[in-house]
């Protein structure tokens, strides 16, 4: 929930959660910033000394013109209509957060400003979806995932991964879908991330299992080693409990 109330924000669990990932005093960016309650949010609290938002819709542009305006930090924050890092220069930002969309989509706004990723010293991610995507990528452009966690928020699981620079980390298979370091706190809440994928995964083998084609049965096979791999996980996680 997000309010406007004695000029203070009230963030969602989500959003703070990526707040609390960011370094005291970066110069940061918002990809996707939507009504820009976070660049807000970072600056008034003293987290960020400069925060730029980028949406690439007009909708979402004019509203975080409008939340800038309604909480007084237009001199520290900047909002500019773009497509991901393309509006940014290299070196405007120490930190990069790019959050509520895809883990593809996020993967491809790094590929597509590589001299903007090179300046950056922090990326912050909380993907939809595919955060194994963005856990692959990460691993190999030598960026070190140093934070992880997985937030329960409007009856939904959101992942959220912060990576900085560092020497080329190769991550198992288990820790580039499951988090490497979630899997290592043993996070309570991944059981209901496996559980999850493992019922969604089942489903898709039900639909696979109607077709005979070749392609369905290279998926069934893939989709099976990828149950079989989140089961053990569990089993993992449910041994150590005891």
């Amino acid at each position: 929930m997000k309010e406007r109330g004695n000029n203070v924000l009230n963030l969602s669990q989500r959003l703070l959660a990526l707040a609390r990932l960011v370094p005291q005093g970066s110069r940061v960016a918002d990809i996707g910033t939507d009504h820009a309650f976070l660049p807000c949010y970072l600056v008034k609290e003293g987290i960020a000394s400069f925060v730029i938002g980028v949406d690439v819709h007009e909708g979402p542009y004019q509203a975080a013109c409008r939340t800038v305006r309604a909480y007084n930090v237009a001199e520290q924050v900047e909002i500019r209509r773009g497509d991901g890092l393309t509006a940014l220069m290299p070196g405007e930002v120490d930190v990069v957060i790019i959050a509520g969309m895809g883990g593809s989509t996020g993967r491809d706004i790094l590929e597509n400003s590589p001299q903007v990723v090179e300046k950056l010293k922090k990326m912050i991610f909380q993907p939809m979806n595919g955060a194994d995507v963005v856990r692959r990528w990460l691993s190999e452009h030598n960026w070190v995932i140093t934070g992880e966690d997985i937030i329960y928020e409007d009856k939904r699981l959101f992942v959220v991964i912060a990576a900085e620079k560092g020497e080329r980390t190769a991550l198992t298979e288990e820790e580039i879908h499951y988090g490497p370091l979630l899997i290592k706190m043993r996070h309570p809440l991944l059981q209901e991330v496996l559980q999850k994928d493992i019922e969604a995964m089942q489903e898709i083998l039900k639909q696979l299992a109607k077709s005979q084609n070749q392609e369905s049965r290279v998926k069934v096979n893939e989709f099976t080693r990828k149950i079989h791999m989140a089961k053990g996980l569990q089993e993992w996680l449910f041994a150590a409990k005891q």
